[in-house]
């Protein structure tokens, strides 16, 4: 797995990972972390028609039939996420793990980014993981120094920039 350097951020770390679907990130989630958000999750990414059966209310009634453009949120425990993820490997990826299920009404399109990671920490969000498609660079965002780091078995990014000051 090839990745960038660990960039320290005000909320936390972030490091990029080059060629990336979602199963080759699963290494990066933590088991006891409950919870995962995958956000706008598009079951079939191509604009076609393909049949499904989907509830039509929230009182189950459904409907069978041709669909398109479906695109859904999805909460699950992160160990069910951890043995599906190759299912989203065709996909790209936006995920939010954390210790706590995220509330009906947060909704992160109209939260400003910059103070996207704070909100997602107040929500007791540990990790956020962004693919743009399958097979691209992967942003993943720690609210944890020193996560990523274990993570990869490399060494922290305020510790190795430290070395790099004295150095100088």
């Amino acid at each position: 797995m090839t990745h960038t350097p660990i960039e320290s951020l005000p909320e936390g770390e972030r490091v990029c990972v080059r060629a990336a679907v979602a199963s080759t990130l699963v290494p990066f989630l933590d088991p006891a972390v409950p919870w995962v958000w995958i956000l706008d999750h598009t079951p079939n990414p191509a604009a076609q028609w393909w049949k499904a059966t989907l509830p039509l209310t929230l009182s189950g009634s459904t409907f069978s039939g041709w669909v398109r453009n479906l695109v859904v949120d999805l909460q699950m425990p992160t160990v069910e996420f951890m043995a599906r993820a190759v299912e989203f490997d065709g996909h790209g990826l936006s995920l939010i793990q954390s210790h706590e299920r995220m509330p009906d009404t947060l909704s992160l399109g109209r939260i400003p980014e910059p103070r996207l990671n704070s909100m997602l920490k107040q929500n007791r969000a540990t990790l956020r993981i962004f693919l743009p498609h399958a097979i691209e660079t992967a942003q993943i965002t720690s609210f944890e120094t020193g996560y990523l780091a274990k993570k990869l078995g490399a060494e922290p990014a305020d510790e190795a920039s430290s070395r790099r000051n004295r150095a100088l």
